[in-house]
This record gives C-alpha cells, sequence and structure tokens, in this order.
C-alpha cells in the first residue's frame, strides 16, 4: 500500500470520524431517507474497504498504520480481531457471519459488516473484549506492522510528476443545472427541489476556475470544451491528441442528456455510438482513466465509455436531480486521493443528507412556503434516488493511479486466450433438466435474482469462486442474467435449427458485466481442463482441475443437503451444486481433454532452462518472426522503437524480422507462461475442438460417440451432458438417506463424462508434442496466424509497458 494513499485514507478516516452521526429514531422530515428502498440510515457512512479496516485496527490496538504499510496481513488481522471480538461480545445477531466461519478481508470489506460496526460499537459492546483480543493478536498485529514497506511521499512525488495527465472537461453550459422533469412530479416538487439545490449549491460557473486550478497540481493538462467548443469533433480531435501524447486522460461531461446521448454546443447532441466511434477511429483503445457524466440516465453511456478505453465510469442510473453539489463533492473526493468508487458513492450519500436536512429546516428557508415544502416531503425519496450514479469497471482508481496496466501479465493474452470452456448458453442448455425440484424453468434466488438451474451452471466462468459468487451484487448478476439468456437463446436456435438466428453475447459485453473479470478468468482457467494424465504429458500439476474442482462443490451440496433439508437448504445445496456442475460440463468438449498446466510446463522445458531460451527456443521465435513479419503487422510495428535497449543508447526501430524475433524473445524471457499457458495451450485446445467429425470416445455406462468442442454443441452431445447433470442433482437428494462416502456419489456422475479411445489418445498425444516441438512445423504457424489477429493488442500493451514507443 502507498504511503500516499495510506495519508489519503487516515484523512478520510479522520472526516469519518469529525462528521459520524447515529441517526436514530428520526422521520424522513428530520434527515433519514430510504436507500434503495431498504431504508438505510443516510448517517450510516459507508467509507472504502481500506479506510474501514484502518478504523479496527485504530480501535482495537489504538495504533494506527498511517505511518507504517496497510499490507494484506494486516487486513486479515483486522478481519479476524472484528470477528473475534464479535462472538466475545456474543453480538453474533447482529454482524453477518464470514463465509465458512473464515474472517477475511473480502468479509469485513462489505456493507453489512460495516453497518453492524456502526450500530455494536456505538452501544459500545466491544469495550469489554478489547483486551482479549489485544491480548490474542497484538503479537501478530505489532510484527506485520514493522513488516510494511511505505514508499516516501518525495519518492511518489517523484513518480507523480513523471506521468502525463489531462483532464478534459465537456461542458454545454445552459446557464441552468441540467435537469430532465418527469411529467408526473408536480409543479411545486420541481420548483422546491430546484431551489433547495440552487441553497446548497455554488455558482455553476465557477466550475470553470475550480476545474483550471488543477492544472500544474493534479493534471499537467485541464482543457474545456465549453460553449461553441462544445462539438464532438473537438472532443474527439482532443482526446486522440492527448493519446498521441501519450497522456492519461480523466474525463467530466456537465451536460443535459439521456441513457443513450449527452449534449453539445447548439442543440447538437453525442450518441453512444459517437462514443464508440472514439475507440474505433483511433484505431485501440483510448488511454481514458476515469468518466463521470453529471447528465441524466448517465449510467446508460458505462458500456460505451468503458468500450472506448476508460477504465471506471460513473453516471446517474435515472434522471439526475441532485447534479449539485453532487458534483463538487465528486470532485473534491477525486482530488483528495479517493478511489473514483468511494468519491462517487460519499459524494451521493452526502449530497441526499444535505439535501434531506435541508428540506427538513425548510421553515427556515424563505423562499419555500408550506405547500412546496409539504410537496417535498411526500416525493423527494424517489427523486433522490434516481439520482443515485452507478459506477462500473475499475472503482479502485484514484488520481494518483499513475499506470493503467492492472494486470500481472501482458494483456495480450486476454485477446488470445485459451476460451476452453463450452459457450455460456451451451453451458445453459445442459442444465435444462428434470430432477426432483429442478425443471428448466426452476427459479433459484441469489441475491435477490433469480436464475434457472442452467444460468447457474453458467457462472463458473464469471466468478472464481462460489463465495464469489455470493458476495456478487445485485445490479452485476442482473446484467448478467441478462447476457445470459442472449447466449442461451443464440445456441438454442443454433443446435435445435443448425444455424443462429440472433449474435451471441460478446467478450466485451462480458468483460464489462463483470469490471474487467471475465478475460482474465479466461486466461487462468486451468480447473477448467482435464486432471492431469502422463500418457500425455509426462508433468503433473499441482493446480486444480474440472473434476477436482466440480468433486470439491459437489461435497458442498451433499453437506448443505445432510445438514437440513428444508426449502431453503436445498435451494442453497443447488446454488452450490449448479456452480460445481459447471466442470462437469467442462469435462465434454474436445478441447479439454489435456491437463493445461501440465501442457504450459513441457512447452517451457523443450523450449527454456535456467530461465534462458535454448538454442532450439531461439530458433522458434526466429521462425515464428520470420513467418510473421508480413502485411500490416510489419507495417504497423517498424513505426515504433524501442524505448530502451539493454542499457545502449541506440533504440533501433523494430521494422526487421529479426529484431522482432528479439521483441517476442524478450517477452518470453519475462513472461514466460504468457507464450505456455495462453498460446500453446489454445492451439492445441483448438486443434481438438476442429479435430475432423469430432474426437471418438466413450464412457464407463457404454455410450460411445464423437466429442466436439466449445462452440459446436451438437444434440448428441448435449443428450449425454444432461444424463451427467441429472445425476448430479439425484445425487443430492440421494445422500439426505444415505451415508455412503462421497466418492461413491462423485462415481455415478463422472461414469458419465466421456473417455477418449485408444485411437484418440494417440491423436492427443501426437498435437501435444507437435505444437510444443520448438523446431515443428505447427507452432510456427499457429503462432503467425494468432499475430496476425490479435497484432494490435499486443503492440497496445508494449506501449503501455513503456516497452515501445512511436519512432
Amino acid at each position: 500500500m502507498k504511503g500516499n494513499r495510506l495519508l489519503s485514507l487516515n484523512k478520510e478516516l479522520q472526516s469519518y470520524k469529525s462528521k459520524r452521526t447515529f441517526v436514530k429514531g428520526k422521520s424522513a422530515k428530520n434527515g433519514l431517507i430510504a436507500d434503495n428502498g431498504k431504508g438505510s440510515r443516510v448517517g450510516d457512512i459507508m467509507v472504502e474497504a481500506d479506510v474501514f479496516v484502518i478504523e479496527v485496527l485504530d480501535l482495537f490496538f489504538g495504533k494506527s498504520p498511517e505511518e507504517y504499510g496497510l499490507s494484506d496481513e494486516l487486513k486479515d488481522i483486522a478481519a479476524r480481531s472484528l470477528w473475534t471480538a464479535t462472538t466475545l461480545s456474543k453480538t453474533e445477531n447482529i454482524m453477518p457471519g464470514p463465509p465458512n466461519g473464515v474472517a477475511d478481508i473480502g468479509w469485513i470489506s462489505s456493507e453489512g459488516v460495516q453497518r453492524a460496526f456502526r450500530k455494536i460499537n456505538h452501544k459500545g459492546l466491544y469495550k469489554a473484549v478489547k483486551s482479549a483480543v489485544q491480548s490474542k493478536y497484538r503479537s501478530e498485529f505489532e510484527t506485520a506492522l514493522l513488516s510494511a514497506k511505505p514508499e516516501t511521499a518525495r519518492q511518489m512525488t517523484m513518480q507523480m510528476s513523471s506521468v502525463n495527465t489531462a483532464l478534459v472537461v465537456f461542458i454545454e453550459n445552459t446557464g441552468a443545472l441540467p435537469f430532465q422533469w418527469e411529467s408526473t412530479i408536480g409543479k411545486a416538487v420541481q420548483e422546491g427541489l430546484e431551489k433547495v439545490v440552487d441553497y446548497v449549491s455554488e455558482e455553476f460557473e465557477k466550475w470553470l476556475n475550480k476545474f483550471a486550478d488543477a492544472k500544474g497540481k493534479k493534471y499537467r493538462e485541464v482543457i474545456i470544451l465549453e460553449d461553441a467548443k462544445a462539438t464532438y469533433a473537438n472532443l474527439k480531435h482532443t482526446l486522440h491528441d492527448l493519446a498521441n501524447k501519450e497522456y492519461i486522460i480523466d474525463v467530466f461531461t456537465l451536460t443535459h442528456g439521456n441513457g443513450s446521448s449527452f449534449s453539445a454546443y447548439g442543440g447538437g447532441s453525442i450518441s453512444a455510438n459517437d462514443v464508440r466511434a472514439l475507440r474505433d477511429s483511433y484505431g485501440k483503445a483510448l488511454p481514458i482513466r476515469v468518466v463521470y457524466m453529471m447528465n441524466c440516465v448517465g449510467a446508460g453511456l458505462n458500456d460505451d465509455w468503458l468500450y472506448a478505453g476508460a477504465r471506471a465510469t460513473a453516471g446517474a442510473i435515472r434522471n439526475n436531480y441532485i447534479p449539485e453539489p453532487m458534483m463538487t463533492k465528486v470532485w473534491n473526493n477525486w482530488l483528495r486521493g479517493d478511489s473514483f468508487a468511494n468519491a462517487v458513492s460519499t459524494a451521493y450519500n452526502d449530497s441526499v443528507k444535505l439535501i434531506s436536512d435541508t428540506i427538513a429546516k425548510a421553515d427556515y428557508i424563505p423562499f419555500i412556503g408550506g405547500s412546496i415544502m409539504s410537496a417535498l416531503q411526500s416525493k423527494i425519496n424517489p427523486l433522490l434516488a434516481d439520482s443515485k450514479p452507478k459506477v462500473e469497471g475499475n472503482g479502485s482508481i484514484t488520481i494518483d493511479t499513475a499506470s493503467l496496466a492492472a494486470a500481472h501479465s501482458l494483456s495480450f493474452s486476454d485477446t488470445v486466450y485459451s476460451e476452453a470452456k463450452y459457450g455460456t448458453g451451451e453451458h445453459v442448455l445442459s442444465g435444462l433438466v428434470d430432477a426432483d425440484r429442478v425443471t428448466p424453468t426452476y427459479q433459484i434466488d441469489v441475491n435477490g435474482v433469480k436464475f434457472t438451474y442452467g444460468e447457474l451452471i453458467a457462472m463458473g466462468d464469471f466468478y472464481e469462486s462460489y463465495d464469489q459468487m455470493l458476495r456478487a451484487k445485485a445490479s452485476e448478476l442482473s446484467k448478467l442474467k441478462s447476457l445470459i439468456d442472449k447466449s442461451k437463446r443464440f445456441y438454442e436456435s443454433k443446435v435445435t435449427r443448425g444455424r443462429a438466428s440472433i449474435s451471441n453475447t460478446s467478450d466485451a459485453e462480458w468483460q464489462s458485466a463483470t469490471g474487467g473479470r471475465y478475460l482474465k478468468l479466461a486466461e487462468d482457467n486451468f480447473a477448467h481442463f482435464a486432471p492431469s494424465n502422463s500418457t500425455y504429458i509426462s508433468f503433473s500439476s499441482s493446480k486444480s482441475n474440472h473434476k477436482a474442482e466440480w468433486e470439491k462443490y459437489h461435497k458442498k451440496a451433499i453437506d448443505i443437503m445432510r445438514a437440513g433439508n428444508s426449502s431453503d437448504a436445498v435451494d442453497g445445496a443447488l446454488v452450490a451444486n449448479a456452480f460445481g456442475d459447471h466442470f462437469l460440463t467442462d469435462a465434454f468438449a474436445a478441447g479439454h481433454l489435456f491437463n493445461k498446466d501440465d501442457l504450459s510446463k513441457y512447452f517451457k522445458s523443450r523450449v527454456m532452462s535456467g530461465g534462458s531460451l535454448t538454442s532450439n527456443g531461439e530458433k522458434m521465435f526466429d521462425n515464428i518472426a520470420s513467418a510473421a513479419f508480413r502485411g500490416k503487422l510489419k507495417d504497423t510495428f517498424s513505426k515504433y522503437e524501442t524505448v530502451k535497449w539493454e542499457g545502449i543508447i541506440f533504440r533501433p526501430n523494430i521494422d526487421s524480422a529479426d529484431i522482432f524475433s528479439k521483441l517476442l524473445q524478450g517477452i518470453m524471457k519475462k513472461e514466460p507462461d504468457i507464450i505456455g499457458k495462453t498460446m500453446v495451450a489454445k492451439l492445441v485446445h483448438d486443434a481438438l475442438n476442429e479435430y475432423p467429425g469430432g474426437v471418438a470416445v466413450t464412457n464407463n455406462k457404454g455410450d460411445s460417440w464423437k466429442l466436439t468442442g466449445d462452440g459446436t454443441l451438437d444434440k448428441t452431445n448435449l443428450e449425454i451432458m444432461r444424463k451427467a447433470v441429472k445425476q448430479s442433482i439425484t445425487n443430492l437428494y440421494d445422500s439426505v438417506g444415505d451415508s455412503s462416502p462421497y466418492s461413491l456419489f462423485y462415481k455415478k456422475a463422472w461414469d458419465i463424462t466421456p473417455r477418449p479411445t485408444s485411437a484418440s489418445v494417440t491423436i492427443i498425444k501426437n498435437l501435444v508434442r507437435d505444437y510444443t516441438d520448438p523446431l515443428g512445423t505447427k507452432i510456427v504457424a499457429g503462432a503467425d496466424k494468432l499475430l496476425q489477429n490479435n497484432y494490435q493488442a499486443l503492440l497496445d500493451e508494449l506501449v503501455k509497458r513503456n516497452i515501445l514507443k512511436r519512432a
């Protein structure tokens, strides 16, 4: 954790402590309003997870880690300390219990834990157990505190000063606050709320000075597109020009608008397609850090800005009735170093409280009469709820985020990952079965969102674990459900009618719905592949595989059923089992018949030794470069040079196959897993998926058929997949009155999964051998094809990493 981040967190904490109020027993008139209809109190101020961790540590140990680093160890100690205090004080009935009884950062970060902590601590219920908590964790806390290594303020200042950052403000300045009133809202409410907003706001025109003042402090450039400058052409030119100059860009739009466009000068508008075209016309994603939209229904444009390149976006879910004071507060929070998500959410909560308190005191505001006040009190909550911003993307970004590269490995792999899984809709189709209470239409609740069993099977592609899915917000689950249904309809028409009647859900849509998590999960999807098999590869993986992963969740589901078979317990077991059945159905794709981790290790053993490339490895990259350095790839890379070259001032252009080979070799040396777990795994996976006529398989039930790949599910494969899923569900009910070992239940379902015939074993062995042979032709041809299709993504990542730049 960086030092300046800690300082900002502690400033936020102190600010929170100074203004913190515990609202009890007040009416809406006195500042208490509903949040999403759940009755949450505005006075229950929610803060960023790290801020809350600091508060907990300060409470129990009397020492805040602002002079140290907020490490993962400290976060873990905070979580365990809080849960220990909760159990000792016997307040578990107030505090949400951690999943599986293990208190961790995911648990302590949740909103429910914060709210419970506020309630318990305010009543002084932790005072009696503080000494016991200190005694248990003091030594561990002090050790973790000393192990943290913060970065000095001077170092961070130097780091930030070396980064080009720019702020672009787009103002369609009509001289009035940008409201869009619902026709059903009475005139009194319109007039009254507008006056209240004016009362608590500063003059709109002063924003020009506020933004301009940030130049030279937090931004190297501040560009304000106002009046006649507020056009799409100027916005496009400005963003492209800053991108060419390698700036990191923040965008604030202060305009009228709706869910599909926002206003421009002279009555013009900028549509969602226009926003997407910002990227398309530039040729790649723009280096935009955050976008904050004041316009009404700005959330409707979140996906479009994310497509254009934004890492995080925020806009109102419906009409924005409180553009001020929310805009002021977002800006101030952002400047002080809050994460983008926290800057936006805190601004909204504080604005709601301020508006509500002002209305409660309306008798003392001379320009509001009794009738207006009465109308406001009955209508205010829906308006404020409409104004709530929706944050999407990487909400943890701050104004001090100096790089937009978030992944530990080259994001080039995002575009060439081995998608070794059935398509989402194919997974859904496999779960359309009748087994006890489960039917194709039976609905199961997850955090307020209803899913069919088949839809839950698809979730293994969007969440790293079952627990992560259970922590997901309803808004994210709802968005995924909609996209899952679209994919299901795509594959349903493809399987039943032989052709798709609609388009499938795109990777960009999955990325957006999961906040950028989808492609990273697809890259590291070892658990979707088969167990190790020495017949194919003489390596043994320590990572999970689809059989082990399914058994883990199947056991969990059986345990839930055996513990209690109430309606809720059964549904809980079905949710866990459906998540696990994702991996059971993964076993039915031809591209899953080998172990991905084994393949990656085997490939590296053939091209590397002691961290260096072997002569065969160097020859392989020379051959790949010789084949691939042509056409658009050649023309594009030739325009770039290295930023530095092994300590030598001379920085060669990437304008020959030889230099391109050296570049690829450098990637392999620095991040060897990229080629093995991504490129080589994809080549073998695709070869099996596309094997002519399918791969011959059988199972322990006597079925024999040709196994196809993901994206090519046919009726034969679907029928046998459904048998396995049905048996998996049946196992849950059978286990209630049967105390047999888990292994017997596993076998009943696993006996239905495919096993390659002896002829198919030879096919797999040959493909593994050919695609890992550094002197062979298959890996050269395969790498050439991938590079031709994905060279721009590779180039973008190398530029972002400051490895290449325009010559």
